[in-house]
């Protein structure tokens, strides 16, 4: 009788084969998240106090006077797409100059722009 060990492990997703690749620029000083690879960032304001710490922290590229939430929105990948939703943020997002509904995931392409409350990001895939 083989050993148990000799069972195949099952293949891995398609999915994961290729991780897809997409960063995002902030415009006001050209800060660069890279959230390649990442199925889901969250985007926001970093806040200790109530342990909320977003994947990307945009106070330091003016999210609180920018108006941006501490749990503004978030960007994940679905069906091989990258999709943005708004967490209810208190001064929207708007991806193209569009405000978008409150958790209605949208999806996103190369060059699109997005704002959270009044700070201006890029959205760059590979």
């Amino acid at each position: 009788t083989p050993a148990p060990d000799v069972v195949a492990a099952p293949a891995a997703p398609a999915a994961t084969a290729t991780p897809m690749s997409a960063r995002l620029l902030v415009e006001a000083d050209n800060q660069e998240f890279d959230i390649s690879g990442k199925d889901n960032v969250t985007i926001g304001r970093e806040d200790a106090v109530s342990n909320i710490f977003p994947d990307i922290d945009l106070t330091p590229h003016g999210g609180e006077e920018g108006g941006v939430s501490r749990m503004h929105a978030r960007i994940f990948v679905e069906n091989g797409q990258y999709m943005i939703e708004d967490e209810n943020s208190t001064n929207f997002t708007f991806l193209n100059r569009q405000k978008l509904a409150p958790k209605t995931p949208t999806a996103l392409h190369d060059e699109d722009e997005i704002k959270l409350g009044r700070v201006l990001l890029k959205f760059k895939e590979a």
